[in-house]
């Protein structure tokens, strides 16, 4: 198999099972289970289906990983840090719209589906994503890395 697959399986599978980890670890310290936050009179498909929304920026940490992966071992600790914020940023960016367009299916799932539901899917998952979900995501990792160091 080739390198490249190889990282990319890589990182696909241990980022994967190791936020799923994190999730259930949070899940069971948090008050109340509340470990996604969800805006006011926010329908919370993401607390009822929480692995779909975990596999997306997996999927794209995996990708960009990857990518990344020779040039971040050629580097200094200092460059390889900014680097890791780098792929932090870039995943954060890819992902958070089709988190959006996931919430959305949910949504048209339970029973909203309107004529235009595709056009609607990708309008609306990318504009609410780009707007707010990597502002939900950064916070959670900043509370999650915080409360994993303590």
């Amino acid at each position: 198999m080739n390198k490249a697959i190889k990282r990319l399986l890589f990182y696909w599978i241990t980022s994967f099972i190791l936020a799923t980890i994190l999730y259930y670890i949070l899940w069971v310290i948090m008050p109340e289970h509340y470990v996604f936050g969800a805006l006011y009179r926010m329908f919370l498909y993401h607390w009822e289906y929480p692995i779909s929304f975990i596999v997306i920026p997996c999927f794209f940490y995996g990708v960009i990983a990857t990518l990344f992966a020779e040039t971040f071992l050629k580097q200094k600790v200092t460059k390889q840090i900014l680097l890791t914020f780098l792929i932090i940023i870039i995943t954060i960016l890819l992902s958070s719209p089709f988190g959006g367009m996931l919430w959305h299916y949910y949504d048209m799932k339970a029973g909203y589906f309107p004529s235009n539901w595709i056009l609607k899917i990708l309008k609306l998952g990318f504009e609410w994503r780009l707007g707010t979900g990597w502002v939900i995501i950064i916070l959670y990792n900043i509370i999650g890395s915080i409360a994993c160091f303590f």
